[in-house]
């Protein structure tokens, strides 16, 4: 047979150590806010006087920012202070890496505006308003095409309507004048080739 569960008494039991009635309730303090343009109590205070953020506070801190601790929270004298941000900030701005740092971000945008460039060619593209490139480029080789055997077939069209003496020569000019016509423009850079 199983075992029989074990009966619990009705007492209560009792807590090992008795229960104080009278807990202190420990407060924490803040520092007078005497006079509260020449003071900032905290790092987020002064992160938002100086528009910066609580790490670039903390770091600033570690470079030499003037601040005094007052528990955990920090103070900061602005009259102190505030030369102190100015020449770390006219340093930093004169520094060689933020130049470097500029010339990065005009890179990026320069780099970001050819996408869009891009993308916008493509969207259009899609739609249907442009060309595409090679499309275009398909399109003029047959129409330089069209035209060279065009001008070349006129000296055989005149033929018919010149008379038998000067027939054979002036076939011949009109197909001279027209292959050197066409030679000047293959020769042009972007020109026709022959």
């Amino acid at each position: 047979m199983g075992k029989k569960a074990s009966k619990r008494s009705p007492k209560k039991a009792t807590p090992k150590r008795p229960a104080t009635r009278s807990k202190k309730t420990t407060r924490r303090k803040t520092p007078q806010k005497a006079d509260s343009g020449k003071m900032l109590f905290g790092q987020k205070e002064a992160a938002d006087y100086w528009g910066r953020t609580t790490k670039t506070i903390q770091t600033w801190m570690q470079n030499g920012l003037p601040a005094t601790k007052s528990g955990r929270q920090c103070v900061f004298d602005v009259e102190l202070c505030q030369p102190w941000v100015d020449a770390f900030l006219s340093e930093s701005e004169s520094s060689e890496s933020t130049k470097l740092n500029e010339q990065l971000k005009e890179a990026r945008l320069r780099e970001q505006l050819l996408k869009n460039d891009k993308l916008e060619r493509e969207k259009e593209i899609a739609e249907g308003n442009l060309v595409p490139l090679d499309e275009y480029e398909l399109f003029a080789a047959e129409l330089v095409i069209e035209a060279r055997d065009q001008l070349l077939n006129i000296p055989k069209e005149m033929r018919r309507h010149l008379c038998k003496k000067c027939q054979k020569k002036v076939v011949e000019e009109m197909t001279m004048v027209i292959e050197n016509t066409l030679q000047r423009l293959a020769a042009v850079e972007g020109g026709p080739k022959k």
